[in-house]
């Protein structure tokens, strides 16, 4: 019987408004892959859902490069399947489950177990750049992420006090490249800017902690990336402006490198209105775009294993 090992990575929308690079929350949409060692065959790679026809279906993969890092050859004597709900280039981790997936599917290779998942998204981060949706991807969950004082990538839970929330996800149908979004970027900022940021940040997370969505409305508000990102989708700023003034969303923002909307829902059944009215707004400019609306992923990436 040979043996197998499945990996599954869920997706992440991340900064959460004022916390760019540092704030990423999981959601259940998930990237899957399944990897069974020295298959008679050789290798081979099968895609499926999300990527398909757009991602390579050979060892260029970001699933088998990951792989490659740390078991090496060993990634060209399996078979590779992967399966993924995650849109691409749309601010939702897909990168960052894909590397990770890739990474642990490497050392389940190589070593038939995972390291510490500290280990793990350390390695994330290294071919990521950046911690945010590594860390959401790797551990679950609410996550802040950053730097220690030695340099070091590090991740920490953070608080959610009110469990039951849901998110609103608006999906334009235009991927972003994420090297695009970041090139936007000025590579310094004023003081205003960045105190701004950091006392939206300090309301956030004292509002997530206490569910006090009113304080979370007024910190969920971005100067740092998202003056520079909205302008890459037609109609993305003003569809933004709908979410912040719809009553139903306890703060909206743009999740990640964009194009990807996003808000918190403290009661998940008012939010589809939420989310066509920034539709239409949308389709005003042109914009096709999809609703979405998602639960927390707590547990992060899960590994099983069997022979067939």
């Amino acid at each position: 019987m040979a043996l197998w090992y499945r990996v599954t990575a869920p997706a992440s929308i991340s900064n959460l408004g004022p916390g760019f690079d540092s704030l990423a929350h999981a959601l259940n949409l998930y990237l899957e892959v399944k990897v069974e060692p020295d298959h008679a065959a050789g290798m081979s790679v099968a895609l499926a859902g999300e990527g398909r026809g757009i991602l390579p279906e050979d060892g260029r993969n970001w699933v088998l490069t990951a792989a490659r890092e740390v078991a090496g050859s060993a990634v060209d004597r399996a078979a590779w399947s992967i399966t993924s709900e995650i849109p691409i280039a749309r601010g939702l981790g897909s990168s960052a489950a894909a590397r990770a997936a890739g990474l642990a599917a490497g050392y389940l290779l190589q070593k038939g177990q995972l390291p510490q998942r500290h280990e793990l998204f350390g390695g994330v981060v290294r071919t990521e750049g950046h911690p945010d949706n590594a860390a959401a991807t790797v551990f679950g969950g609410f996550r802040v992420a950053g730097r220690d004082p030695a340099g070091n990538w590090c991740s920490w839970p953070g608080v959610l006090q009110d469990q039951g929330v849901r998110f609103l996800l608006v999906i334009p149908a235009v991927p972003i490249s994420k090297l695009e979004s970041r090139s936007l970027l000025p590579s310094t900022y004023s003081r205003s800017a960045s105190v701004r940021n950091l006392q939206g940040l300090a309301i956030l997370m004292s509002g997530l902690a206490r569910g006090d969505w009113d304080a979370v409305r007024r910190g969920c508000i971005d100067h740092i990336h998202e003056p520079y990102r909205l302008s890459l989708v037609a109609g993305l700023a003003d569809a933004l402006a709908e979410l912040r003034s719809h009553p139903a969303c306890g703060g909206a923002f743009l999740s990640g490198s964009g194009p990807t909307i996003a808000a918190f829902l403290p009661d998940a059944s008012s939010g589809l209105d939420a989310g066509d009215g920034a539709v239409q707004v949308l389709k005003q400019y042109g914009t096709a775009a999809t609703v979405r609306i998602l639960r927390p992923e707590a547990d992060g990436l899960r590994v099983e294993q069997g022979k067939s």
